[in-house]
């Protein structure tokens, strides 16, 4: 990944997290829309449960770049939920997360 900072909405996650995002789209034999590889570069995660009145409490989108270099829609994204993406008492790569909207402190 690159050195560039991050921005503050999102949360920057570990390699054991990145790893559950790539082998939860293995499992799911998830493509690219674009030109149909099943290769994925893991980036951040946007916690998405305050966002969006539609989306459940605990959900995230984690972004995805497709690592063929032809393709011509290479980023996309990949809905997950909280406990799918970290373990009990598991943090980001960045430490504890801002308190959310309605989560207790």
């Amino acid at each position: 990944m690159a050195s560039e900072p991050t921005r503050p909405e999102l949360t920057v996650l570990t390699g054991k997290q990145r790893d559950r995002v790539a082998k939860r789209l293995r499992r799911h034999r998830t493509r690219c829309a674009g030109c149909g590889s099943a290769e994925f570069d893991v980036g951040d995660a946007l916690y998405l449960g305050f966002l969006f009145r539609s989306e459940q409490q605990d959900m995230y989108l984690v972004g995805l770049t497709c690592t063929d270099p032809a393709c011509p829609a290479p980023r996309i994204g990949v809905r997950m939920q909280e406990t799918d993406l970290f373990e009990p008492g598991e943090e980001p790569a960045g430490g504890r997360e801002p308190g959310r909207a309605g989560a207790p402190p």
